[in-house]
């Protein structure tokens, strides 16, 4: 359910009020309902692309899910410029969203996190921001307690070691149990190649749609 906040005028503005007359209330009125509109139209939006389009990871610096599907013109500019071969292109089964890039850390490679990141200014159309890695947000790791060495009284901090930001991302407790920490966590998935468990313990779970 979807629920609005509505504030009310102040109690010293009034229709008879020559600075704010009923036009103004009008106009105050139109304003209000195209930003209640545009936040309806954009979950519906949304609804749509998660009917129609696969939820993955997308390239560091993507804009949001829509933005992205409609600037994106599936160049592959970014898939070449990938140092790592971790970015791919999705098939023709995924609908509106074939042939955009994405990635996919938990059965492929992943995000090596480069220094220059080469796919951001290599998107010629804005769908990849260039920013700083730190700032991107490819996903975000999910882990596994039931299975993890460390939580399970075996030493391990493979993760840890494989994290481009330690002690940020990834987090050990007192008794070195690993945490992540999501408003770190660029969801760039090196942990996972290093995780010794089958099945990984560490998965990259893709960002919301907004």
């Amino acid at each position: 359910m979807l629920l609005f906040s509505v504030t009310a005028c102040p109690a010293s503005l009034s229709v008879s009020d020559p600075k704010f007359s009923k036009r103004d209330l009008l106009v105050q009125g139109l304003h209000r309902v195209r930003e209640v509109g545009a936040v309806v139209t954009e979950m519906a939006v949304e609804g749509f692309a998660d009917r129609f389009t696969p939820r993955v990871c997308r390239p560091p610096g993507a804009v949001s899910e829509i933005e992205f599907l409609v600037a994106c013109t599936r160049c592959g500019e970014c898939v070449k410029a990938c140092p790592a071969g971790a970015i791919l292109n999705l098939d023709d089964q995924a609908g509106l969203a074939a042939g955009t890039p994405f990635l996919d850390p938990n059965r492929y490679r992943p995000c090596v996190v480069c220094t220059d990141a080469p796919c951001m200014p290599a998107c010629p159309t804005g769908a990849l921001q260039v920013m700083d890695m730190r700032d991107t947000f490819i996903g975000v790791a999910r882990l596994n307690r039931d299975t993890c060495r460390a939580w399970n009284d075996i030493p391990c901090t493979n993760c840890l070691k494989a994290c481009p930001y330690p002690d940020d991302a990834i987090l050990f407790d007192d008794e070195d149990r690993p945490w992540i920490d999501p408003r770190h966590c660029i969801g760039c998935g090196r942990c996972i190649p290093s995780c010794p468990t089958r099945p990984k313990s560490i998965v990259i779970d893709p960002p919301p749609r907004f």
